[in-house]
């Protein structure tokens, strides 16, 4: 599989409107990150988009406008949802709706957000909903799928993704389950969400991101969902190879 990662920043991007670029070098483009969503090219060209944000429909024109054949949300968050509107148009280009595979609390809210959608009966419904059980797979055109409990905060969650046996996207999460850790045991290439150097109630900081990296020890480690503490340059400077930084428009190869 081909992995795009579409937007790489945190919930304002970067930069922001009230803090510009914080810490990290305005002259390095890579510095410049729209709201994280990832795609992922399957061997057999079908498309798999995670989340919709706010800057999907720029995202995609620049991956090539691919056709997208399923949609995967980790959460009901704005900076992860808030480009549903857009989907719309994804799902008028397919023979049928679009499926969509969400939990059962973020499909309520997905549906309040195209509630003007879902209101229609004069034609064929837009959007395939597929409700998600943490821990039980799932299968899209082939490739198998499970879903992970991820906590952010004493009372919010949000889904991680295995995709296939050697690839895991984890972003908004602060604490896991054992059984996590475990499905995430063996893999190749992981994004992890590190949102900052500082700890904080919602995301995991950098420090304790390494701590999961050196326990599961994946081949290659890219992180996203990065804040405005985080410099690509000194991210580069400071990790391992094993340990990247993403921007805007990276792509990497994985075995399925």
């Amino acid at each position: 599989m081909r992995v795009r990662i579409l937007g790489c920043g945190p919930s304002n991007g970067i930069p922001s409107l009230n803090r510009g670029f914080g810490l990290c070098d305005s002259t390095n483009p890579k510095n410049i990150r729209t709201r994280s969503a990832a795609l992922i090219r399957l061997s057999n060209q079908k498309n798999i988009l995670i989340d919709a944000d706010p800057e999907i429909r720029q995202q995609l024109l620049n991956a090539g406008n691919p056709v997208i054949d399923a949609v995967l949300f980790t959460h009901s968050h704005y900076d992860h949802m808030g480009g549903a509107d857009d989907l719309r148009v994804l799902a008028q280009r397919l023979q049928g709706p679009l499926p969509v595979y969400l939990t059962q609390y973020d499909a309520i809210r997905f549906k309040e957000t195209l509630k003007y959608l879902f209101k229609q009966t004069d034609n064929t419904p837009l959007f395939d909903i597929n409700i998600i059980e943490f821990y039980q797979p799932f299968f899209i055109a082939g490739i198998e799928i499970t879903p992970i409990l991820q906590k952010r905060g004493s009372h919010e969650f949000s889904t991680g993704y295995k995709i296939g046996s050697k690839f895991a996207y984890s972003t908004d999460v602060k604490e896991m389950e054992e059984k996590g850790f475990e499905l995430l045991t063996g893999l190749d290439t992981w994004v992890l969400g590190g949102t900052t150097r500082k700890e904080n109630s919602k995301h995991i900081h950098l420090e304790g991101a390494l701590s999961w990296i050196k326990r599961l020890n994946p081949r290659q480690v890219y992180l996203t969902h990065m804040g405005l503490r985080m410099d690509y340059e000194t991210l580069c400077a400071e990790l391992p190879k094993s340990i990247c930084p993403s921007y805007d428009g990276l792509e990497f190869d994985v075995a399925e």
